[in-house]
């Protein structure tokens, strides 16, 4: 995800995974599903856990052809190589660092 104010202002507004914070006793995978919904404009199933604080659900091509972007959002998907070569937010640039032997390529 990426928000911008406008088009040349990449330098301020890194690439970064959704996130948020989780309600009060809610599970960290209903959360998961809201804050996508809430920023994508879809709904999710089955969310795996990972590890600590990292969770996983794979999104189907229903969901990405239900894909809704807000004004000066940009929603993109990226293979691993080409999301190392990104400006991403510091907490972003951490999560590939710790976890990327779970973002695995794409299998047509």
């Amino acid at each position: 995800m990426h928000k911008q104010n406008s088009v040349i202002d990449e330098e301020n507004h890194p690439w970064c995974f959704i996130s948020g914070v989780r309600e009060k006793k809610e599970s960290f995978e209903r959360a998961l599903s809201r804050k996508v919904e809430k920023e994508m404009g879809i709904k999710i199933e089955n969310v795996e856990y990972v590890s600590e604080l990292c969770y996983h659900a794979r999104l189907t091509d229903d969901n990405v052809n239900q894909i809704k972007r807000a004004e000066n959002q940009l929603l993109d998907f990226f293979a691993l190589k080409e999301l190392k070569k990104l400006f991403l937010s510091q907490n972003t640039q951490a999560f590939v660092s710790k976890h990327s032997a779970y973002i695995k390529p794409i299998v047509s």
